[in-house]
């Protein structure tokens, strides 16, 4: 005997199955030649989102927020960042590699900084 959840989502498959036969189009948009596919189970079981997860990565053009230089994130580096690297699924690239690794090198030397400052006050009393 199935539960009401298991007969809903049957009923729910076979009428999107039945509009999918009668419109003739295909359930699912093609992927290009030059995508990654996305694991979707992965995707799924990582983010907490009520919109769309993607089917594939493509290659996105973005503007760096710091030098203004125009950048590729590839399909590849996308893939890694949303399932390996656990990635927000609505977040984007914004720096560039060399941007990235000053924007680093910055909050690192500022937290070095603020621990600094911090053992000093520990030992003025």
């Amino acid at each position: 005997m199935k539960s009401n959840k298991q007969r809903r989502a049957e009923i729910k498959a076979a009428r999107l199955a039945r509009v999918a036969q009668a419109s003739g189009k295909p359930t699912q948009a093609p992927m290009p030649g030059f995508a990654v596919a996305a694991d979707k189970t992965l995707l799924a079981s990582l983010n907490n989102t009520y919109g769309l997860l993607p089917d594939f990565y493509v290659d996105r053009l973005f503007t760096c927020r710091d030098c203004r230089t125009e950048e590729v994130w590839t399909a590849k580096q996308q893939k890694w960042w949303y399932e390996v690297a656990q990635g927000n699924i609505n977040s984007q690239a914004v720096r560039c590699r060399p941007c990235r690794q000053l924007e680093s090198a910055r909050v690192e030397e500022a937290r070095r900084v603020a621990q600094a400052g911090l053992q000093n006050k520990r030992r003025e009393p």
